[in-house]
């Protein structure tokens, strides 16, 4: 029998999981037609289990009907994410079923008096299992050589995704089945945990990270269980689930970081490839707007005069940046000839990096860096913008 401090406590884990991917979908705006129906799907889930835990801790009714209102929705968004991964719209019949089969859902759930009973919730359940499962075949059904070997590896994924969690959805309905607790919200956070792998590590890695959540899951619960001497096998499986759970949650919450530095980086690789090359002013005024750059100092003419104009730019010119860091650590592709002006420069604008901007005149860019963004990464895609400032000011001139 489900416990309901359990299920609780599994929903709310859920909850702040796919939350987080969705958050990390945002901050890192890839601009992708994806992303929104990525945001829309997760961001429902999300909502679901969150309503359904405050539903348990609370009990008040308006938490219970917001459950079904807002899983109503999750065939319909799961579809235009198959539509997204597949670039084609799915059978007209199909989409008239899926979203029918939503509506249907709200409607019950939104007018169903004072309680939902047994036959509204397998009512729901049903509409929403047969929707999914339709979801299921169009993406195992597709014509594969439409798409790339990488879509088609996310598609796959997906696949399986809801394959897993079509059946886990029962176990919720214990009055259809007896599970010792509802499966389901880990079904979702390995969805988002896969999805969220997309795109930035091999696919083979991605089935590494679940084997080894699995490994420690086990190895944790088995030393919970001995020093909890919990002798129940309905408790160590809700104790498994929930340890599972928060390794999840924990993971997808640690990997918001690298989204937010990833949006940062095609933030300023997008302004790149979109600036104005006409006239260095021009190239530099666009560089401005992006916020690593918006104290970017510009210092020529009188400014340098203390500091031998053309030895400072022939040094600037062996690299397209320099950081402090590697200045006073003495790179030794420069002596200390070279390398003190460059260091005087940097502390008195109270900057972390220079690199030259044009040749003639002799023009010298100093920015600060936060610490956070003092990455190699970062670092190679800011040489690239004072790199694309000279040959824009060379284009001009």
């Amino acid at each position: 029998m489900i416990r309901a401090e359990t299920q609780m406590l599994l929903d709310g884990f859920a909850a702040a999981g796919l939350m987080a991917y969705v958050l990390a979908l945002v901050v890192r705006r890839s601009g992708g037609p994806l992303t929104p129906r990525l945001v829309f799907l997760f961001g429902v889930m999300s909502l679901f289990y969150g309503a359904r835990s405050l539903a348990i801790r609370t009990g008040l009714p308006i938490f219970e009907y917001a459950t079904f209102v807002i899983i109503a929705l999750a065939p319909f968004a799961a579809l235009l994410v198959a539509e997204g991964l597949l670039r084609r719209h799915a059978p007209s019949l199909m989409k008239v079923a899926v979203l029918a089969a939503s509506v249907v859902g709200m409607a019950i759930a939104l007018f169903t008096a004072t309680h939902l009973t047994f036959t509204a919730r397998m009512g729901l359940g049903a509409t929403i299992i047969l929707s999914l499962v339709a979801v299921l075949i169009l993406l195992w059904t597709r014509d594969r050589t439409s798409l790339s070997r990488a879509e088609n590896g996310a598609v796959r994924r997906l696949a399986i995704g809801l394959a897993i969690v079509i059946p886990l959805i029962v176990t919720d309905f214990s009055d259809v089945m007896a599970s010792p607790v509802g499966f389901s919200p880990i079904a979702a956070l390995m969805i988002a945990l896969l999805a969220q792998s997309n795109g930035i590590s091999h696919a083979r890695d991605a089935w590494i990270d679940v084997g080894l959540i699995v490994g420690t899951t086990l190895a944790l619960t088995c030393g919970l269980i001995e020093g909890l001497d919990i002798g129940s096998l309905d408790e160590q499986v809700r104790l498994f689930a929930l340890v599972g759970a928060a390794l999840i949650t924990m993971t997808l919450v640690v990997r918001i970081q690298p989204f937010g530095a990833a949006g940062r980086r095609n933030s300023l690789r997008q302004r790149l490839g979109s600036a104005d090359t006409g006239s260095l002013g021009a190239f530099l005024s666009a560089l401005t707007e992006e916020p690593m750059l918006k104290d970017l100092t510009v210092l020529a003419g009188p400014d340098l005069a203390d500091y031998r104009p053309e030895d400072t730019a022939a040094t600037l010119e062996q690299r397209p940046l320099w950081s402090a860091a590697a200045l006073q650590a003495g790179d030794g592709a420069i002596g200390d000839t070279g390398r003190e002006p460059l260091l005087e420069l940097l502390a008195r604008t109270d900057a972390t990096h220079i690199g030259l901007l044009s040749r003639s005149p002799i023009r010298i860019g100093l920015v600060r860096l936060p610490d956070l963004l003092r990455e190699t990464d970062v670092e190679v895609d800011l040489g690239l913008a004072f790199k694309m400032a000279r040959l824009t000011a060379e284009k001009a001139g």
